[in-house]
């Protein structure tokens, strides 16, 4: 049968785009050209010599070069923005590797964090996103609470936000450190859920099960929670987790599909080294290692991503009530060391990354991170927890630095961040623009416009 009488028998041209099979996937943006830049170098904690100009094309960086009066352009560049940047500083987008953006603000308690629909997460998940990057964090590692579907619809623009890298839910065993649920509930044969961070699995053949279905379901790496956490209900800090069995079966399985990499929840000496003896790769916040067991990371290349902000951030106004009274012991606990961990952790040689792990409307504070490692550790040491030491964890050499052939995620700054880092934790201040894959998300520059 042909068409009914009176329909088109063709397709209106405006609407071609919007005919496609993902219509939200935008072209490539314009191409840029950045002139008489400062950029900064993270591995080699100084800047490029001399003003540069940066060529910017399909979400790479095509080309950086000494400014000159005439721009040669590669052949495949074509009708650049000529973008006028004289006195500003370049610094690669930041990366943030321990967040969790299902930790939605809209409550005040963590026991009403836990009990909040899925579906109002999801929704609420994408301002937090957007929040993140215009904060200047173009990637960002989520230990706990988000999926593979969510870093698709970012990755193909559905979403604005940073780069996904996800776990799924992170594996803990019943009564650890992501067992929000009740205190008498039935599990099942797979383990209880709790709402938005992680999963329960007791004994090798649920722990093998969780794992994979985590990994079926898209997971980029694996979490396991290996001690106490502050936030949890009913462990101490100083509690073990898991079996070494249980642990082996997660790591060994992570091992035989393509080597992902596994991180642990973990504050203790006890759990930390309970984790690395059984082949996990990463530790998360470690606030009570000492100097032996950073040394033992250190020699056998374990990453080390600290949360220090977050313990300070939640028992101050307005969050002074987010945690229970035996959560604001533990959280206590934590803090006093944490300071002390990272100095021994960076004394010893261990690769540390940046974390903020803050939750609800906490996440707004994000950046203080930067201000609370300054207060130990140099500038240009704090700067590479954030990038080239990020880059390395999430094994990704296109991000975290500045040169020919990376994704062209870059921050636009009036100053040096490697002479005074905390200029990171005032975006409001110091912050002129943030461009993603070239894309300009967010700009105060004459000439940078983001889209639309």
């Amino acid at each position: 049968m042909g068409p009914y009488p009176g329909s088109p028998t063709k397709t209106r041209d405006s609407l071609l785009p919007k005919l496609a099979v993902k219509p939200w996937i935008r072209p490539h943006p314009q191409a840029l050209i950045l002139r008489e830049v400062l950029i900064v170098d993270p591995a080699s904690a100084s800047l490029l010599s001399g003003p540069q100009d940066v060529v910017i094309s399909k979400g790479h960086i095509q080309s950086i070069k000494p400014s000159a009066s005439n721009i040669e352009l590669p052949s495949d560049v074509e009708d650049p923005i000529v973008v006028e940047l004289k006195g500003k500083y370049l610094c690669p987008g930041l990366i943030d590797c321990h967040v969790h953006v299902s930790a939605v603000p809209g409550v005040h308690t963590m026991s009403e964090l836990v009990q909040t629909s899925e579906e109002l997460i999801h929704l609420r998940t994408t301002y937090i996103l957007r929040e993140m990057l215009l904060r200047g964090f173009t990637t960002v590692r989520d230990t706990g609470g988000a999926s593979k579907a969510l870093a698709t619809s970012i990755s193909e623009g559905l979403i604005v936000g940073p780069r996904l890298v996800q776990c799924g839910q992170a594996l803990s065993q019943t009564g650890g450190h992501a067992d929000f649920g009740p205190a008498q509930t039935t599990t099942g044969c797979c383990g209880g859920h709790s709402q938005s961070l992680g999963r329960t699995c007791d004994g090798v053949p649920q722990a093998l099960k969780a794992t994979r279905e985590e990994l079926k379901a898209g997971a980029d790496f694996i979490k396991i929670m290996c001690g106490g956490g502050v936030a949890s209900p009913t462990d101490a800090i100083e509690t073990v987790q898991f079996t070494a069995e249980e642990i082996q079966a997660i790591t060994t399985t992570c091992r035989q599909m393509g080597g992902i990499h596994t991180t642990a929840h973990a504050y203790t000496d006890a759990s930390v080294r309970h984790a690395i003896d059984n082949g996990v790769r990463g530790i998360e916040h470690g606030n009570l290692i000492s100097k032996d067991t950073a040394e033992l990371m250190a020699e056998k290349g374990i990453f080390l991503t600290p949360t220090l902000s977050c313990y300070g951030i939640m028992v101050r106004p307005p969050f002074e009530d987010f945690l229970p009274p035996d959560g604001k012991i533990k959280n206590e606990q934590v803090m006093m060391k944490g300071l002390d961990a990272l100095t021994i952790a960076d004394d010893a040689g261990v690769t540390i990354c940046y974390g903020s792990d803050l939750l609800t409307s906490m996440q707004a504070l994000q950046t203080e991170e930067f201000t609370v490692r300054a207060s130990v550790l140099p500038s240009p040491k704090v700067l590479k927890h954030a990038t080239t030491n990020a880059s390395r964890l999430l094994r990704n050499d296109k991000i975290g630095s500045i040169r020919e052939g990376g994704y062209a995620d870059i921050l636009v700054l009036d100053s040096n961040p490697l002479d005074d880092v905390t200029i990171l934790d005032w975006p409001e201040n110091h912050l002129f623009a943030v461009i993603k894959e070239g894309r300009v998300i967010v700009s105060k520059v004459n000439g940078l416009k983001p889209e639309n």
